[in-house]
């Protein structure tokens, strides 16, 4: 078996050879996978750098960490390694939680880690159990991170490049994609009612929970108001192999750009769509700024706004301890 030291010797040269770039994100081993990759030659080249979270709360906080989801548990190395590989702008991206020990945790066992690794074809996970001391177990789930990460820059995953694909780290189109893409930016339809109704209810559900409230316009909306708004309506849709996956609504006003209802499907959240969708709507004005909105516990959704560029202008109160959150960015190359 390879040594880590070994394993992040290929990792530089495959970076160097792909022109690729490597995160992490990491609980259990706290810096450990991170202190190996910045070792490793050149790694100020290819190693974007990496996320410690240990705490729950750092992970949800930090990396928009879904409420409620097992900190020891694939779903959530899943939802690490997409959120980092955004956040850090890396071309791959490797995530490792689990149960250090010496003792059980929340019904898991000691030595249950798992490892997310997210690129532009997707995320996979790996489960494992370590037995040993803490010491081993993060030596164990280092060596594990690792050898994920040099295992995804070696195999192109049978021919479809996973290090590029369809990747707006990597300069595809956010219109129209490029040749091969898996997702795709158009311009929203009447006909398109339907899928963007069910993708608006399915994401607008763990806003009304955060909120306590399900009485809210995008989970009460009809399909025949919504074909009507269709019927005038300005905006985008994503489509991953033919499958609508995001949708978002624009119209001009006063020389701004007014964007809402930005809906991404659950299972794809956190692959960059949302960015996609706003960089195609923010291309397809010619006014001076955007403006948007959120809730003021709608703070993944406030991160990413700001990641985009967006700078809060206003909060209204709402009168039940909550507030709305403008946010305006100036838009470049508008007449």
């Amino acid at each position: 078996m390879e040594s880590v030291e070994e394993l992040v010797a290929r990792i530089a040269a495959l970076c160097s050879e792909h022109g690729a770039t490597v995160g992490a994100v990491e609980s259990l081993t706290s810096g450990a996978v991170a202190g190996a990759l910045g070792r490793g030659e050149d790694a100020s080249d290819w190693f974007r750098g990496a996320v410690v979270a240990y705490q729950t709360a750092t992970k949800e906080s930090v990396l928009g960490l879904a409420p409620g989801t097992d900190p020891c548990s694939a779903s959530c190395a899943a939802q690490l390694a997409v959120a980092g590989r955004g956040l850090l702008r890396a071309a791959v991206c490797v995530s490792v939680t689990g149960v250090g020990g010496p003792e059980p945790a929340d019904g898991h066992p000691a030595g249950g880690v798992h490892v997310g690794l997210a690129t532009a074809a997707g995320v996979v996970t790996s489960t494992h159990r370590f037995d040993g001391p803490p010491a081993e177990v993060v030596q164990r789930s280092t060596h594990a991170a690792v050898s994920a990460l040099c295992d995804a820059l070696a195999d192109p995953l049978h021919g479809d490049d996973p290090l590029h694909g369809d990747d707006p780290l990597h300069g595809a189109d956010p219109l129209h994609g490029d040749e091969g893409s898996r997702i795709r930016i158009e311009e929203i339809r009447p006909s398109d009612a339907g899928e963007v109704l069910t993708v608006q209810r399915a994401a607008f559900v763990s806003e009304a929970q955060i909120y306590g409230s399900a009485d809210t316009s995008p989970l009460t909306q009809t399909l025949d108001q919504l074909t009507a708004e269709l019927a005038h309506a300005q905006g985008w849709v994503a489509r991953r192999d033919g499958r609508l996956v995001g949708a978002v609504r624009t119209r001009e006003a006063d020389g701004v750009l007014l964007i809402g209802r930005i809906a991404i499907a659950p299972d794809v959240q956190g692959e960059g769509i949302g960015r996609r969708l706003l960089l195609a709507a923010e291309r397809g004005s010619r006014a001076a700024e955007a403006e948007l909105f959120t809730g003021s516990l709608s703070e993944a959704n406030i991160r990413l706004y700001r990641a985009c560029g967006y700078v809060e202008t206003e909060r209204v109160d709402q009168g039940d301890g909550t507030a709305q959150v403008f946010m305006r960015k100036p838009l470049t190359g508008s007449p």
